[in-house]
């Protein structure tokens, strides 16, 4: 069920036929996100139980009519309150800096991400590692403190 902006509470009708409720503070959610772009959109997933934001190339695009028209998912959230429409803003306003790619800023994340989760298996297993090679070296017989130095 898509949300459209509105100004006070209103019924809409879901896709099973039940009729629903939408609140002033999701509608003030929806009008905020349609202040910031006339593409960017909002939908509840009745099966999932979760808010949809997303864009679409036809602004003018309603709930009902079919065609062509491509739809990108942003993200989805299971709450809805204002932080949404605060990190839209923030994403938003990035996205219209010349040369930002927020590709680029997910792949630094996960950069990141993955070279934190390196250090924290290396701090929890280095200790047991190191044992583990002090005493293969020991059976081994390549502990030795001796040096051989051919003549």
């Amino acid at each position: 069920m898509e949300i459209r902006p509105a100004s006070v509470a209103q019924i809409s009708k879901a896709r099973n036929g039940r009729y629903i409720q939408i609140d002033d503070d999701v509608q003030g959610v929806a009008n905020a996100l349609w202040r910031i772009d006339k593409h960017i959109r909002l939908r509840y997933s009745e099966a999932g139980g979760y808010y949809v934001i997303y864009w679409t190339d036809n602004p003018n695009l309603a709930e009902e009519d079919e065609g062509d028209h491509n739809t990108y998912l942003i993200f989805t959230a299971q709450d809805l309150d204002h932080r949404i429409v605060k990190r839209m803003e923030e994403v938003y306003w990035r996205c219209k800096q010349p040369g930002y790619s927020f590709a680029d800023e997910l792949e630094a994340q996960e950069v990141k991400a993955k070279a934190a989760e390196r250090r924290e298996w290396t701090e929890k297993n280095g200790p047991l590692y190191e044992r583990l090679a002090h005493g293969m070296r020991k059976d081994l017989g390549y502990d030795q403190s001796r040096i051989f130095v051919p003549s």
